[in-house]
């Protein structure tokens, strides 16, 4: 199955285009450079149906590996847009950043969610940091990467981690 054509109706658009109605004024301080710098891009998820349903912000852009912190709005979670944004954005990182050759995303142990989301998409997981996201007024909570390579998405194919410690 290759990841790297299969359609969406997600596309993602300059957050200066526009601003939808609950974001208004966050787009005010987007365009004013809150989101966006020579290592940061912020876009609007678009869905052809639904319009705005969230934000992708990329992140160490100057880096062969960066990364993404992707917000659907709260009333489109749980409708599974998160599979066709994440392969809209990491669509648009490699046709757009001929520099990257891996591109990752972290989430918390609890967002069942957007592991599902990585996984579907033939995302690996990386890493498990263990008591590395803080939670206000609780115990920190595990950290997990996943990460896919450019070569996997324009092949269609998963390598996976090589987990053994040969020879200790």
């Amino acid at each position: 199955m290759r990841t790297s054509t299969q359609p969406t109706a997600t596309t993602i658009s300059s957050c200066s285009a526009y601003a939808p109605g609950p974001v208004r004024n966050r787009a005010m301080s987007i365009d004013e450079g809150a989101f966006e710098n020579d290592e940061t891009r912020s876009f609007w998820l678009d869905h052809a149906d639904l319009g705005c349903i969230g934000l992708v912000r990329l992140e160490d852009l100057e880096d062969p590996t960066p990364l993404f912190d992707l917000r659907l709005a709260e009333e489109y979670r749980g409708k599974g847009l998160g599979v066709e944004a994440l392969r809209a954005v990491t669509r648009h990182v490699f046709e757009h950043f001929g520099e990257v050759t891996r591109f990752e995303g972290r989430t918390r142990e609890d967002n069942l969610a957007m592991r599902r989301t990585f996984v579907r998409c033939g995302w690996v997981k990386e890493a498990h940091y263990r008591e590395s996201w803080p939670v206000e007024g609780g115990a920190p909570l595990a950290s997990v990467a996943y990460a896919t390579l450019r070569r996997d998405w324009e092949s269609g194919t998963t390598t996976p981690v090589p987990w053994e410690e040969p020879g200790l």
